[in-house]
């Protein structure tokens, strides 16, 4: 009597998990059919997004760091966390190797992670400068 009590609470409980599996695709965005086809040259609905290649950082803040992060590590071929120019330049980290100078501001001859990111967070804050200041004289 218990192994059926069992077996039926557990059967019980898989039925509405079996239920919300089938449940229907997400809706169309705004604005679209349900059944309207992709507009010419958009790739199919399934496909991923093309990673961006080397020296692309132009994403979101978490999603830039990764990718700073892996460029930085398939750079640097001798694993060190030194990256010199010639390595920036053979893996056509364009930011880097145009900037190495102002990156390298300890005129070591390499550049590292940390390196890299405060002098982008530099950059940032130079731009936000720059646009607080017009903020203001607009007033």
């Amino acid at each position: 009597m218990r192994r059926f009590a069992l077996i039926t609470v557990l059967a019980s409980l898989a039925v509405p998990g079996l239920a919300l599996a089938q449940a229907a695709p997400p809706a169309p965005p705004p604005g679209m059919a349900p059944d309207a086809p992709p507009p010419p040259g958009a790739p199919p609905p399934d496909a991923p997004p093309p990673p961006p290649g080397p020296g692309h950082w132009h994403h979101g803040p978490g999603e830039m760091m990764h990718r700073m992060q892996a460029d930085f590590a398939a750079a640097n071929t001798t694993h060190d966390g030194h990256l010199t120019l010639p390595q920036a330049q053979a893996a056509n980290l364009k930011p880097v190797v145009d900037h190495f100078a102002e990156i390298d501001t300890k005129n070591r001859g390499y550049v590292t992670l940390n390196d890299i990111e405060a002098w982008h967070l530099d950059r940032m804050a130079q731009k936000l400068e720059q646009r607080a200041a017009q903020l203001r004289a607009g007033d």
